[in-house]
């Protein structure tokens, strides 16, 4: 059996051991903190311009400093020992506890301490983490809120504004590359039918069939006053202009009665026509048939792949729905907030 080799915490007693350690992280922050501050002195101290400076105007603090500065070496290893101390103890707390799967992981989990402790100046800098992994202990036990504190608000809205700056540059151009491989004859077409409509054409069927039904029983309700009003119009205009039944008015007493009951007749028959259609539009039965002539009508449509005004439509329609993702892209949601 393969043996697991994790450098993260495994222990059961690993958060325990955190809390245990609250008051010794408190203290090797203030120390660092105090390091980092000292080396920030030195290196100004070290410039010849500084020190003429302060010489000139604050002589009583050169003077102060000036042994310090002499022996800053010696004081940086005191803090290194110190450094190395508590490393060892937090290496050894950690292999009687069983933190993690080997006992020679830590000094890689914590490498940052490793290095910190090397008296150089490109290695003393690596303090400065550190301080940040144990802001990170204390949060995650819950003893600050990180979040909460105005200088990580600020630091996190900066943070995501270069995020959002770089990410949307990459996408756009990403985007703008594939508009050019669109535009420069790729098959779209074929793998539009073939990868996006046709395995989805149930669906398709099932829907238009769905929209047809309810906007022809919406539209019919809704006009179907001015759609009677039209069908008299009609019947009475034709009527009118038939010649057999202006010879049918010329007929004495019942001639103009038979014309308008006709007419009326004409029109209840037509108007019933129209109204029993509509309304069986409503019917599952009249569903399986829609949905029948949809499907007949999208696979009309899609056999004709090799159609140059299909294959130009359809490449018009994928450049300009990658240019409204560009767009939208685009658009600095940072400055919204």
């Amino acid at each position: 059996m393969a043996t697991s080799y994790s450098s993260t915490p495994t222990g059961p007693y690993s958060k325990t051991i955190d809390r245990a350690f609250l008051g010794l992280d408190i203290i090797m922050v203030i120390l660092v903190l105090l390091n980092l501050g000292l080396l920030a002195i030195q290196l100004n101290f070290e410039t010849e311009t500084v020190r003429s400076l302060l010489q000139t105007y604050v002589p009583q603090v050169y003077e102060a400093y000036l042994p310090v500065y002499n022996n800053f070496l010696f004081i940086d290893l005191c803090f290194v020992a110190v450094f190395i101390a508590e490393l060892l103890f937090r290496w050894s707390v950690a292999i009687y506890h069983g933190t993690y799967a080997k006992w020679f992981f830590y000094p890689f989990a914590r490498w940052y301490d490793v290095l910190g402790c090397i008296p150089l100046g490109s290695f003393r800098i690596l303090r400065v983490i550190r301080i940040v992994a144990i802001i990170v202990r204390l949060q995650r036990l819950g003893f600050i809120q990180v979040r909460n504190w105005y200088a990580y608000k600020l630091f996190s809205k900066y943070v995501n504004i270069l995020a959002e700056e770089v990410t949307d540059k990459v996408v756009i151009n990403v985007l703008r590359g594939v508009q050019e491989e669109v535009k420069g004859g790729i098959p779209v077409t074929g793998k539009i039918i073939e990868q996006v409509i046709l395995p989805r054409k149930e669906v398709l069927v099932n829907y238009l069939a769905h929209r047809v039904q309810k906007v022809t029983r919406d539209q019919y309700e809704l006009h179907s006053d001015e759609l009677r009003e039209t069908i008299r119009e009609s019947v009475t205009k034709a009527i009118q202009q038939n010649p057999n039944i202006k010879r049918l008015e010329q007929i004495p007493l019942i001639g103009p009665a038979a014309s308008d009951a006709l007419q009326q007749s004409v029109y209840d028959i037509t108007f019933q026509t129209i109204h029993q259609i509509f309304e069986r539009l409503s019917t599952d039965e009249s569903r399986v048939l829609i949905e029948r002539i949809t499907d007949a009508t999208i696979e009309a449509i899609l056999v004709q792949e090799d159609d140059a005004q299909l294959q130009k439509t359809f490449t018009d329609m994928v450049v300009h729905a990658l240019e409204l993702v560009k767009e939208e892209v685009a658009v600095k949601q940072w400055q919204k907030e």
